[in-house]
């Protein structure tokens, strides 16, 4: 099936778990996927690789001229980077708290700010944000 041909999607933690699972499936129905990491050892065969930290506006805006640079287009915007932390609400300081919140939350945004102008060029433009299960579902030691 390739549904996807000639698009051209970006995957935030394309390099790992279900963002490259995600990665690896676009290419597999003919998208040119590139994947946002921080570090990019994982990203799947036949993708873009472009090392990221979410969490830096000015490399996020980076990454997506390279984007723009390279496939002159941007069709589907994949948010799926996230790290958890493990324990109880005080265990966690402030730091912990404001870094889970900046990777899960406030990148989404970010990354999104930064691709709007390609994804309003596209016909086909699309955003899929994920989350985890913990998100709605209360898990011991997982309070954040």
């Amino acid at each position: 099936m390739n549904d996807f041909d000639g698009l051209v999607a970006v995957v935030t933690g394309g390099a790992s778990g279900i963002g490259a699972a995600t990665a690896s499936l676009l290419l597999s129905r003919g998208a040119r996927v590139t994947v946002l990491d921080r570090d990019t050892e994982g990203a799947p065969d036949g993708t873009t690789a472009i090392r990221c930290d979410i969490t830096d506006s000015d490399a996020v805006d980076a990454a997506m001229r390279t984007v723009s640079a390279t496939f002159g287009a941007l069709d589907v915007l994949i948010n799926n980077a996230g790290i958890g932390a493990v324990g109880d609400v005080a265990q966690n300081d402030d730091a912990e708290w404001a870094k889970v919140l900046d990777v899960n939350v406030i990148s989404i945004p970010r990354v999104t700010r930064a691709a709007l102008p390609l994804l309003r060029r596209s016909a086909n433009a699309a955003i899929v944000n994920t989350c985890s299960a913990v998100a709605v579902l209360g898990v011991r030691q997982r309070a954040l």
